[in-house]
């Protein structure tokens, strides 16, 4: 019923757009039936048979390079949205699609539909959106280009709107990128679409000057060149037929109008049909293969905690076995990777910074080595639980945090089945007095997810007035225990938070488990420590962070340093600045995803054990 509804709302604006486009056709080519008729058609074929060979070869190669850019448009976007398609038949389809596209008219959806028959494990609502975005990005390329010739070339025509259209460009990206949608590309994606839409457009004026009597100035004639392009595109007419001739011709009046329109044909020859009929070829003999998507079986991800997180949406197993995440610019490991090499390697291929998220000092050491800028990020709190002792000076405060629990009746216990609805509640309480739930690295809410984890519930008189949750981890040989989701109530008895992993500890004890953590702080919850991280996080942190730093330090716990690799301080600063942003605004949680178990081909992702790391640990 959904796509139903949603074919017929889009089929009267399909309709709307044809009866637009026609319309639009029609009035440019009135007028440029008008503007010819005072040009002889004798002189327009004298013209036309005048042109030489060597023009028609040149333009011919100005034209393959012109494709060979256009190529580059859809390999880019495939990669930005990790579609998986091969380059080589991305660039393919995209050719085929834009050469076909650009001459039948109403490009978008043309091109849609060849990227599909090329394409078919893409979809259609895919393939069309594809085209949107190519078409769209072209549109904004060609902005900036014009604009940028209006104001670099002397006397060009209407120079007074460059800034008006550079304006726009940037308010539009800028709003896009805030967003922060997927469909946005990164700088590095607009980069690169601005590069090959400079060789695209260049490369065709090229080949349209080639073929003009009298060499015109170039200077004069790419701005005109450029404007009618763009006219050619807002019309939406095939080729841009009528509004393409119209702007050139009222743009160059200096030039003999026979020779301009005679060159204006032999160019729509070699660059619209003779590629609009190898693309069709291209797409009549491209191999078909299974309509949908391929089904890909699940990466098993590395024995971590992080693992657990997997299931909520916003990491992921990567194929090369570590859990990782996407920002704009940034592919993140939280996990150690095997081969550095091969992770900056495939960071590279989607277009991203290669970054490298709590790693360990040992690690650190490596990834400076590698050539990779290194910064302290967090702390994370290390317990034994088979060693843990509350009698001790260091955790004094502690015990007296305790007795008052105690004193207020407050028992906690790891339950198997918890009352996930008085949790549920209690989460929703402890939100509206706390702010909305953090996210990225760090779990959110949810009894599927939580089903999998160790939970200690707290109660007084028998109501729930506090939960933590654990990831249980086996590492080799031994059981690691890490805190995730912390939920003592708005109106929970002091020292709740310390009974619940107290009873964390005493259930870890009994199983065997030799390594508890109580999870990282930033850095800079610390007041002594010192860098631009720990500064920034001291003014971003607030009260809430210092309060953690003092909960987690109560229990004596062996504190390590943990560390952020990049391949330089302004990919440090931009990447880290969204991974904050994820952290602080994530997006909505996605359906549970069941991970998979662990398997032997990823064990080489995480060697070295969390704690074992001499030197790391720091008081």
């Amino acid at each position: 019923m959904r796509r139903q509804g949603l074919a017929g709302a889009v089929r009267p604006r399909l309709y709307q757009r044809l009866a637009g486009t026609a319309g639009l056709g029609a009035l440019f080519l009135g007028l440029l039936a008008q503007r010819v008729q005072a040009v002889d058609p004798q002189l327009v074929l004298s013209a036309l048979g005048g042109i030489g060979v060597l023009p028609v070869i040149l333009a011919m190669l100005a034209t393959g390079v012109s494709f060979w850019a256009v190529a580059g448009y859809d390999r880019a976007w495939h990669r930005h949205l990790l579609t998986g398609v091969d380059p080589g038949r991305a660039a393919r389809a995209g050719v085929a699609a834009i050469a076909i596209g650009q001459t039948v008219g109403l490009g978008v959806v043309s091109g849609a539909l060849v990227r599909w028959r090329m394409l078919p494990e893409l979809g259609l609502m895919a393939a069309m959106r594809l085209s949107v975005l190519v078409a769209a990005s072209f549109l904004m390329a060609w902005t900036v280009l014009a604009s940028v010739c209006l104001l670099a070339l002397p006397d060009a025509p209407f120079a007074g709107l460059a800034p008006v259209g550079l304006a726009a460009v940037v308010l539009g990206l800028g709003a896009a990128l805030a967003l922060g949608r997927v469909w946005v590309p990164n700088l590095f994606t607009i980069g690169r679409l601005l590069s090959l839409a400079a060789v695209d457009c260049l490369a065709a004026g090229v080949a349209l000057w080639l073929l003009i009597p009298g060499d015109p100035a170039l200077t004069v004639f790419l701005p005109a060149f450029l404007l009618a392009l763009g006219a050619g595109l807002v019309s939406g007419s095939p080729a841009g037929l009528g509004a393409f001739e119209i702007v050139l011709l009222a743009l160059l009046p200096g030039e003999p109008q026979a020779g301009l329109l005679a060159a204006v044909v032999a160019w729509r020859a070699i660059a619209y049909a003779l590629p609009a009929l190898i693309g069709a070829g291209v797409a009549l003999l491209a191999a078909t293969g299974p309509r949908g998507a391929p089904r890909r079986a699940p990466v098993p991800p590395p024995q971590i905690a992080e693992a657990g997180l997997v299931a909520q949406g916003e990491l992921f197993a990567h194929p090369q076995g570590f859990v990782g995440g996407r920002t704009a610019h940034g592919l993140v490991a939280l996990s150690a990777v095997a081969d550095l090499a091969r992770f900056c390697r495939a960071a590279r291929e989607e277009g991203r910074w290669p970054v490298l998220y709590k790693l360990s000092g040992r690690q650190a050491v490596a990834a400076r080595r590698a050539g990779l800028r290194v910064l302290p990020v967090a702390r994370e709190a290390w317990l034994c639980p088979m060693a843990f002792r509350l009698d001790v000076p260091a955790r004094a405060g502690l015990r007296r945090k305790l007795r008052r629990a105690e004193a207020a009746g407050v028992t906690a216990a790891v339950e198997p089945r918890p009352d996930w609805a008085a949790l549920g509640r209690l989460n929703a309480a402890w939100i509206r007095a706390r702010g909305k739930e953090r996210g990225f690295a760090m779990g959110r809410f949810d009894p599927d997810y939580l089903a999998g984890q160790v939970v200690v519930v707290a109660r007084a008189g028998g109501e729930v007035v506090g939960f933590v949750s654990f990831h249980a981890t086996r590492i080799g040989p031994d059981q690691v225990w890490t805190l995730d989701l912390l939920r003592p109530g708005p109106t929970a008895p002091e020292g709740t938070a310390q009974a619940m992993i107290l009873a964390a500890l005493v259930a870890a004890r009994e199983k065997g488990v030799q390594h508890l953590s109580l999870a990282a702080v930033p850095i800079g919850a610390r007041g002594g420590e010192t860098g631009p991280i720990a500064r920034l996080g001291r003014r971003l942190a607030g009260e809430a962070m210092r309060g953690l730093d003092q909960f987690k330090s109560g229990f004596a716990p062996r504190w390590q340093r943990l560390y952020i690799a990049a391949p330089s301080y302004p990919a440090l600063a931009i990447v880290g600045a969204e991974i904050w942003r994820r952290v602080c605004h994530p997006r909505e949680l996605a359906s549970m995803r069941r991970t998979t178990g662990h398997d032997e081909e990823y064990e080489i992702a995480y060697r070295r054990n969390p704690w074992q790391r001499e030197g790391d640990m720091q008081a």
